[in-house]
């Protein structure tokens, strides 16, 4: 009996300290690649301002398990805002489109998080960036070459 009453005590305590270590990450992270295209705004907008040319460049689409649920929730000539749906998980994202010099668009992605106060979410996001970093940078490579193809 003092046996389980101790493995009782020790989990409890345990799950208390990982839940005030936990509470030390951010409850908002954001992921962000980008990449420069050399090519006019013009060019650019129509490969991110639209959906359903997402499909050619993004390889969150390119699979078949329809697994990503999007929503364009704003669009402007510099920012594209879109809704995510994976499950039962809801993020947001953006594509930002920025001109630093005359002909070079810098196209910058990012995700948008927002964690709740459990620890194992919060323990999970610290490799959010490892598991979609090479997806988003794969993506902008293909979307760079898409656009700068075209003649």
């Amino acid at each position: 009996m003092q046996l389980i009453k101790l493995v009782f005590i020790s989990a409890i305590a345990f799950f208390l300290l990982l839940t005030a270590f936990t509470q030390f990450i951010p409850s908002r992270i954001r992921i962000s690649r980008a990449i420069d295209i050399a090519a006019d705004r013009k060019e650019v907008l129509p490969f991110v301002q639209r959906l359903d040319n997402w499909k050619t460049w993004n390889a969150y689409l390119q699979d078949s398990s329809g697994r990503f649920k999007i929503s364009l929730t704003e669009i402007s000539d510099s920012l594209v805002a879109s809704s995510w749906v994976a499950g039962d998980k809801k993020f947001a994202s953006g594509l930002a489109i920025y001109e630093a010099r005359k002909g070079t668009i810098t196209v910058q992605w990012y995700f948008d998080f927002k964690l709740k106060w459990y620890p194992w979410e919060k323990i999970a996001s610290i490799v959010y960036d490892r598991q979609m970093g090479s997806a988003m940078e794969e993506s902008l490579v293909k979307l760079k070459e898409r656009i700068e193809s075209n003649p």
